[in-house]
């Protein structure tokens, strides 16, 4: 099969490439509030410096600090399939797929895995250890944690600090699609896979329940049981990424 990383574009870490995938949903759009606490956020598309935008006079929304991340910085970018699924995803394996697939359809060419936990792999261990202290971003350069350890150091983790955008670029905080704005995980509050609650290993769509979290709340491991026939948010993170030797040499 074709390597993933042949054909890949230097240039795909970079906040402004990482929105091309995006398309024009949108882009052009006045910023957006956020959950309470996010501030606002304006969805700048290709231009401009970066994914922070400024409340206009009628919106109730908090400010948000700049924490864009310089584009030479290595980062693991996080980010949702573009549907929401059942807990019937052909198992972990089929949901990795997914990620894959709607990654380079986006044109983001690093290797995304599912955000998920089953009964061969904790959702922990995912990243290799080397990358556990990168910061986390969303597909817009934004700060989401400060690394992927940090998401795993408590009860339900750290709190994020901005929006998850689908990889055709919906905000899944304030798209309609995603009505219950759960995520799936099948995890333990410390990456560990969630016996029994896992939706059969990802294979149910049935009367099995799974681990999610309400990504309202701004945590990404808070733990509760939903039925395996709800159709939730299922993430992505990027696991290894191209060309860091190149973006490293432009610091």
């Amino acid at each position: 099969p074709k390597s993933f990383l042949a054909g890949d574009d230097p240039s795909a870490s970079t906040p402004q490439y990482q929105v091309r995938g995006a398309g024009a949903a949108g882009s052009n759009q006045s910023p957006e509030c956020l959950a309470p606490g996010w501030g606002c956020v304006a969805s700048h598309g290709r231009g401009g410096r970066g994914a922070m935008g400024t409340p206009n006079p009628g919106q109730h929304c908090q400010g948000l600090a700049e924490t864009s991340i310089p584009p030479w910085h290595p980062q693991l970018r996080l980010a949702a399939l573009n549907v929401p699924l059942s807990g019937d995803m052909s198992g972990i394996r089929g949901a990795d797929l997914q990620c894959y697939r709607q990654s380079q359809e986006a044109g983001l060419y690093g290797t995304f895995r599912a955000f998920l936990s089953a009964p061969t792999q904790q959702l922990v261990s995912i990243v290799k250890r080397t990358d556990r202290t990168l910061p986390i971003i969303n597909l817009k350069g934004q700060l989401l944690a400060k690394s992927w350890s940090s998401l795993f150091g408590g009860q339900s983790g750290a709190a994020l600090q901005g929006p998850i955008y689908s990889f055709n670029g919906r905000n899944i905080l304030m798209d309609p699609l995603w009505p219950q704005q759960l995520a799936w995980h099948g995890s333990t509050p410390r990456g560990g896979h969630a016996h029994r609650w896992d939706c059969q290993g990802w294979r149910s769509s049935g009367t099995a329940q799974g681990m999610a979290t309400a990504l309202s709340e701004g945590r990404l491991l808070a733990g509760h049981r939903h039925n395996c026939s709800m159709p939730l948010a299922v993430l992505c993170i990027e696991v290894a990424f191209p060309y860091r030797h190149m973006i490293t040499a432009q610091k």
